[in-house]
This record gives structure tokens, C-alpha cells and sequence, in this order.
């Protein structure tokens, strides 16, 4: 089973911070566990791996996708792209799916 999410953000100035594409990375990640699993509420991310490519520009996606997991935990990448879909950065995770504490869940 494979899950897609997408984080988006427009920096205007043409230089990317490591820490928006990071953020980035972790929102795309995040979302892309969540995704797979509607009953979590929410995940943490236990082990996270980056690798940076090149400087990012404008326009930037990142588009996270699960790779593998069970009930608990599951494993995912992203990529972070700018505008022109030149690779920026990769991120791979593992997460820990965290119950919903929600009365009937």
C-alpha cells in the first residue's frame, strides 16, 4: 500500500533556508504516514535520514510516499523539488503511528 502527500511553500527571494526544506521534508513525510493510517492522530518521527543536492529555488513541493510499515510504525520518503522540478533534497523516515485519544476511536 502507498500513500501520497504533498507540502508546498513559494520562496520569493530565490534562496532556500535548510531548515524551510526541511520543514518541508517532515510535513511531506508526516502526512504521507498519516495518510496510511486514518486512525492514528498523530506520528513521530523516530529516525530521520536527509540529503541535500542542490540549493533550492522558487517554487518549492515536496511529495512524500510510504515505502513499508506495519501497525505501529511505518517507513517513508520524500523529495523536495523547486519550480523547474530539479531535485533539491531526499528525506527518508521511520514513524511511530501515535493512537487517537478521542472517545469511540
Amino acid at each position: 500500500m502507498s500513500a501520497l502527500a504533498t507540502a508546498v511553500c513559494d520562496v520569493p527571494q530565490g534562496a532556500t533556508s535548510r531548515s524551510q526544506a526541511i520543514a518541508l521534508l517532515d510535513a511531506a513525510l508526516i502526512q504521507a504516514a498519516l495518510a496510511r493510517n486514518p486512525a492514528a492522530q498523530s506520528v513521530d518521527v523516530i529516525d530521520l535520514h536527509l540529503g541535500f543536492v542542490q540549493p533550492g529555488g522558487t517554487g518549492l513541493q515536496a511529495e512524500g510516499q510510504v515505502t513499508g510499515g506495519g501497525r505501529s510504525v511505518c517507513f517513508c520518503e520524500a523529495e523536495l523539488r523547486d519550480a523547474a522540478g530539479q531535485l533539491v533534497a531526499r528525506a527518508m523516515a521511520t514513524l511511530r503511528y501515535r493512537p487517537s485519544t478521542s472517545p469511540g476511536a
